[in-house]
């Protein structure tokens, strides 16, 4: 049987999700929620959703939907995966799925009481060439981690109204890009960080616009990490040891990955091909569902704590 999905939020990252569900067998979209109606269905009519709703309750009410995608900004997320919980709906909830500890922490004691599947759509840790580097540097093939470097920063144009310099909609670069490069580093480390810190400068709204991030761990290892609104960067990951590393070319939606001795030297290339990398998220929440996890071993549920405490620090630091 195929897992039925429901959107709740139908911005543009929902236009994208709904178009990558068509991409993956088992899988089907039941029906959207906005708190337009007009706009349901409109975005209903586009994708073929079975059903369209003008608010979220009606969704997570519907007993013909089994997971809940939610594609809100991050001030609503809680709100919803508690209500998503409430009605014994699977959670596929944006990144960052929560900001602060507190919040991490009960929605995580309310999904594992309730045993419902809540999971983080951190997206590119699914992707086929993350695997692949995680599984290099945590067998040792570059010896020991002494580096991380990763950035994510675009530049988009300042609109003091729009939900990345909004600080109502929990705008700023840290909660929409630096989630990314965070993520990748305690992911394919395995580990959290024991300091955090941080610099930045500020929009006129006063959301962080760029930010600045130092990361340092147990293990030893290092990690020189930014995000931003106003300027670009490399999109190329590089996680150095001491005796070789590894780039992960463009990271965020990496097609391949590649892995150098200590002189320079490339040893092994894996590449993955695919229209987007959507895709992988969804086969892999999906196959959570169909086995009735509730956790998933890739965004785990202390991750996403972990997560939280990190931007936490990275507040203190900037603020």
């Amino acid at each position: 049987m195929a897992v039925r999905f429901g959107i709740m939020g139908l911005g543009g990252i929902a236009h994208r999700f709904a178009k990558a569900l068509h991409m993956v067998d088992g899988v089907e979209l039941q029906a959207v929620a906005s708190s337009d109606m007009n706009r349901a269905l409109r975005f209903a009519e586009e994708f073929k959703a079975g059903k369209y709703y003008g608010s979220y309750e009606e969704l997570a009410m519907d007993q013909e939907v089994d997971v809940v995608y939610i594609a809100q900004t991050h001030d609503r997320h809680r709100e919803l995966i508690e209500l998503c919980i409430r009605h014994h709906k699977g959670v596929l909830c944006e990144k960052p799925m929560l900001l602060t500890e507190a919040d991490a922490r009960e929605v995580t004691k309310l999904a594992k009481e309730a045993h419902v599947l809540v999971m983080e759509a951190m997206w590119s840790r699914c992707l086929p060439t993350f695997q692949k580097a995680k599984e290099w540097v945590q067998g040792g093939r570059i010896g020991a981690v002494k580096m991380v470097q990763a950035s994510f920063c675009f530049n988009f144009p300042y609109d003091p109204a729009h939900r990345l310099y909004n600080p109502e909609t929990a705008g700023g670069s840290l909660y929409d890009a630096g989630v990314y490069p965070i993520e990748f580093t305690t992911g394919i480390l395995g580990e959290y960080p024991e300091e955090v810190k941080a610099a930045a400068t500020f929009a006129d709204t006063g959301v962080d616009d760029y930010v600045a991030v130092t990361m340092k761990f147990k293990s030893g290892a290092l990690a020189s990490l930014s995000c931003g609104l106003r300027a670009a960067t490399s999109m190329d990951a590089y996680v150095y040891g001491d005796n070789g590393y590894v780039v992960v070319r463009g990271f965020l939606g990496s097609k391949q990955t590649e892995l150098y001795d200590k002189n320079h030297q490339l040893t092994e290339s894996f590449e993955a091909e695919f229209e987007d990398g959507f895709i992988y998220e969804i086969m892999h929440f999906s196959d959570l569902y169909r086995q009735g996890k509730t956790e998933s071993e890739i965004i785990t549920h202390q991750d996403n704590i972990a997560t939280t405490i990190i931007f936490e620090k990275i507040m203190k630091e900037i603020k």
